[in-house]
């Protein structure tokens, strides 16, 4: 006589697919953001940790940036390398990894996407949710690094500690390097030329010629905050706007709308110059 078995929704919740990459497992993974080049889970073996993988980026620039920085607010690395993707036991595919801190909480524009931002008790949240991001910024920079990727999905909101992190190094660069990439959206004036340079570059010019010509800096990181600052406070992208965020929403106050227009400044030698600044401005409103 045969046994049957039927599996029901309660079995099916209990079941978990297993991922590993060496000593590493996780369940099924889910990018966070369709914009990441890289896929993203949270160890179930390592507490609080998380695990950044690719078939084809390398994590290695990332990992040597993170171990130079050293603030609460920037998550720690603790290995990275290459290995074998096992699903449930079977090798799927080589991968580079990095691990990572795991930050726990929320993409910060995603979080008030559904909030009422034409309210001053939200705006003076979202003034002060700022001023914790200048912090963070202003370390890096003054380690000589520029983020080049900020955007929604690096600002991650923990509500435990009402702070901003910073997350995502992967285009990180020294202060007056090459991009490695941009993500359109969120890229700075001199980070499009930049671009556009690269494509057209002949190969007999040497990229310090180009770094030496458009320089990269903290102030590139700074005209990205405007951006998400401003996308936050108007539920609009400054870059197919260009309005006057007082237009849209009329509980900013005007000291605010000229530190975002401080921030957006194409010219960079008339943008607010630093992250130290932006935070003496933010907090004198």
């Amino acid at each position: 006589m045969t046994t049957r078995y039927r599996i029901t929704d309660k079995d099916r919740k209990i079941y978990h697919v297993m991922y590993r990459i060496n000593k590493y497992q996780f369940n099924e993974f889910k990018c966070q953001a369709s914009l990441h080049k890289s896929n993203y889970a949270v160890l179930i073996n390592v507490p609080d940790k998380g695990i950044k993988y690719s078939p084809d980026f390398d994590f290695s620039e990332e990992y040597y940036i993170l171990k130079e920085l050293n603030h609460p607010q920037i998550p720690t690395a603790s290995d990275f390398g290459q290995g074998e993707l096992f699903r449930d036991g079977k090798f799927l595919i080589k991968q580079n990894f990095i691990v990572l801190q795991h930050i726990n909480g929320y993409d910060l524009v995603e979080y008030y996407s559904e909030k009422d931002v034409e309210n001053a008790v939200t705006v003076e949240e979202i003034i002060k949710l700022f001023i914790t991001v200048c912090d963070p910024l202003q370390h890096l920079h003054n380690k000589h690094y520029v983020h080049c990727d900020l955007k929604p999905g690096h600002l991650i909101l923990n509500q435990r500690t009402g702070l901003i992190h910073l997350i995502d190094f992967e285009l990180a660069i020294k202060r007056g390097g090459i991009i490695k990439g941009i993500s359109r959206e969120y890229a700075s004036p001199e980070q499009l030329q930049m671009l556009n340079y690269l494509k057209d570059l002949p190969r007999k010019v040497h990229y310090e010629a180009l770094s030496s010509s458009i320089r990269l800096d903290g102030r590139t990181d700074l005209y990205a905050v405007g951006l998400i600052l401003y996308q936050i406070l108007t539920k609009k992208l400054w870059q197919s706007e260009k309005i006057l965020p007082r237009k849209m929403n009329s509980q900013i106050p005007q000291r605010l709308e000229d530190i975002l227009n401080g921030l957006l400044e194409v010219n960079v030698a008339n943008r607010i110059p630093s992250a130290e600044e932006l935070k003496s401005l933010l907090s004198n409103i």
